[in-house]
């Protein structure tokens, strides 16, 4: 009888996993390239369903054209202040961004999704490819929670009580000496503006071919 507790002691346990849940898992691990699928599906959506029109990125004088890039470079520099001061799992972020926001990398990509999405998308398409790349995020920021819970199971619960998640309540003045380029490269947020960029002349030359 002992021999037979023994045995099945050491059977590892076998974790159930929902349906549900292997997605999220999926969403996370690979938002990356699922993200880029569904924004060139929006690009196909909108240019040969709902036939939307861009708007000029260089016209200054629309006002719904320039909030859209100002939207863009403010989400930018929202991404760069907070890339050039975290220190990924060697501590816990609580200053410059991170002091208003817990999440401002995704704050700052949000403000850049709507800036785009303000330079003549169609609504239906962003209709079609907005909840989808809403619930990615959504999943990442839960899943990146879990991970910043247990690294730092001390200082988390205090600060996830008083900073909001991704929608701030108080504005926070930069401070440059609480801003790092080594990090800010180590963090590779260059790639953030190159995109941007790419996305813009992408707009522009779809503006001018439609």
């Amino acid at each position: 009888m002992s021999s037979e507790f023994a045995t099945s002691a050491s059977v590892p346990t076998i974790e159930t996993i929902s349906p549900g849940e292997q997605l999220s898992r999926l969403c996370v691990r690979r938002r990356v390239p699922i993200t880029i699928a569904l924004l060139a599906l929006l690009l196909v959506v909108d240019g040969f369903v709902f036939h939307g029109k861009p708007r000029d990125v260089l016209n200054w004088t629309d006002p719904v054209a320039a909030a859209g890039v100002l939207l863009i470079v403010v989400g930018l520099l929202v991404r760069s202040w907070a890339a050039g001061t975290l220190k990924k799992q060697k501590q816990l972020a609580t200053t410059g961004p991170y002091a208003f926001v817990r999440h401002p990398l995704y704050f700052g990509s949000t403000l850049m999704m709507i800036g785009f999405g303000a330079l003549g998308f169609s609504p239906w398409s962003l209709a079609v490819v907005g909840p989808p790349l809403a619930y990615i995020y959504w999943q990442t920021i839960r899943s990146e929670e879990r991970l910043i819970s247990k690294l730092f199971p001390i200082d988390w619960p205090g600060y996830a009580a008083s900073v909001p998640r991704i929608i701030p309540r108080r504005l926070v003045v930069p401070k440059l000496s609480e801003w790092s380029l080594a990090l800010w490269l180590k963090n590779s947020e260059f790639q953030a503006w190159i995109g941007a960029a790419a996305g813009l002349l992408a707009l522009k030359l779809y503006q001018l071919i439609g």
